[in-house]
């Protein structure tokens, strides 16, 4: 009797141990950092990865990521993790259509018996697309440079070549007129002379 009972104590301490044992080697869920915050132009795709890391001591099994809407979407580069592995959480947030500060979530649920699910954070401030208005273009004064071709005339110089074309003109004329009357003359005269003399 005494022998029975002393086996049931070692089988209860034996099966208390391998509980203990059994419950200390549990996978972990850890992230480098589950709350992102960032400032993003509206229409644009935001995009941050998250660090996953099973810091247990079994292997961790990512379930499933779940987004809070479809504008966000998600890459997971492997869901099973040994301990101390880690893989990268990729999260992209379309942001078209939103305005001011956006506030998304994802989920994702594994094997861990204390956190199943941890929820990641994404904190979005969008600024509006804002171009600059160009410069306005000023005239700049181009400098007259006087043309080097004629020399400045005097008011005098330019009154006599304005009144040359006039007069000289007639008055070459009245020179050719004289001295053609002249000769006509001197013509007249020797045929008169001839005349008498016959």
């Amino acid at each position: 009797m005494v022998a029975d009972m002393r086996r049931m104590w070692i089988a209860l301490v034996l099966s208390l141990g391998l509980f203990a044992v059994a419950a200390s080697c549990a996978p972990v869920i850890s992230v480098d950092n589950a709350n992102y915050s960032a400032t993003v132009q509206s229409g644009s795709a935001a995009i941050h990865t998250f660090r996953l890391t099973n810091t247990g001591d079994a292997p961790l099994s990512i379930a499933g990521v779940q987004a809070s809407c479809g504008c966000t979407t998600t890459v997971l580069e492997k869901s099973q993790l040994a301990p101390g592995e880690s893989v990268g959480l990729e999260a992209r947030v379309n942001t078209t259509g939103f305005s001011g500060t956006v506030q998304k979530t994802v989920t994702v649920q594994s094997n861990d018996p204390v956190t199943p699910n941890l929820t990641l954070h994404l904190t979005l401030t969008l600024v509006s697309d804002v171009h600059p208005e160009p410069a306005p273009v000023t005239s700049v004064p181009v400098p007259v440079v006087p043309s080097p071709t004629a020399p400045a005339r005097s008011p005098t110089t330019a009154a006599k070549s304005s009144v040359e074309p006039a007069w000289w003109p007639m008055a070459a004329v009245g020179v050719a007129g004289v001295a053609v009357g002249y000769a006509l003359a001197l013509v007249v005269r020797r045929v008169h002379r001839r005349d008498k003399t016959e």
